[in-house]
């Protein structure tokens, strides 16, 4: 079940933070100055101190929890593995580990208390890297309108709330409802991986690992 594990927590951190830098970091010209002392302002009403702790310490638990809870019932044939006991991945799990759904329960919660610190600490950083790239993205009358848009009271409160309607219930069931989807397609993605690095040397084995284990 270390394979739902995983798959499962890296799933849901690409997918529970919007704001995270997934693209490769290419350096880019300065902003303008004048563009991004107001895109830093925009950006600090989207991205308000503490945003990033609250999503990951109160609500990634609850999305993890649904999201194994879905997976857990799909089988190794789901996975496209042969398996002829037709057994679920948490059935099996259970035999292993009877302690295995408690055992989930407290890892997500000791990773959403330990994500939240982390992000709430990368967060000002977050700030200055949506601030630059705001300043690239729009025009000063753009950032102009967002500015005065979020000094409203209907913007203040959308800016403020955003970013944690990612993590709402209707966006938590998308988000879980999408994994077993992703776990299916995982192995024709390797497949497909496989073919095409299949001109490369084999990539070396990490220190100490057996070759059972490699190939699990």
């Amino acid at each position: 079940m270390s394979r739902i594990s995983t798959l499962g927590l890296g799933l849901a951190l690409a997918l529970a933070l919007p704001c995270s830098a997934m693209a490769q970091a290419v350096p880019q010209a300065t902003p303008d100055p004048t563009r991004l002392a107001v895109a830093d302002k925009v950006v600090a009403k989207l991205v308000p101190q503490g945003t990033y702790l609250r999503m990951m310490r109160d609500a990634f638990p609850q999305m993890m929890d649904a999201m194994v809870a879905r997976m857990s019932g799909m089988t190794a044939a789901d996975l496209g593995e042969k398996d002829k006991s037709g057994k679920t991945l948490e059935q099996m799990a259970a035999e292993k580990d009877p302690a295995f759904r408690e055992r989930m329960k407290i890892l997500t919660r000791v990773m959403g208390e330990e994500m939240g610190k982390l992000m709430d600490r990368l967060e000002p950083r977050v700030r200055v890297a949506l601030g630059k790239s705001f300043a690239r993205r729009f025009t000063l009358e753009q950032l102009t309108d967002l500015e005065a848009f979020f000094a409203t009271p209907s913007g203040a409160v959308f800016a403020k709330d955003y970013l944690l309607t990612f993590m709402d219930p209707e966006m938590m069931q998308e988000i879980s409802a999408a994994a077993p989807e992703m776990m299916r397609a995982m192995p024709g993605i390797m497949q497909r991986v496989q073919k095409e690095t299949a001109h490369l040397p084999p990539p070396p084995k990490p220190e100490g690992e057996t070759e059972a284990e490699t190939k699990q």
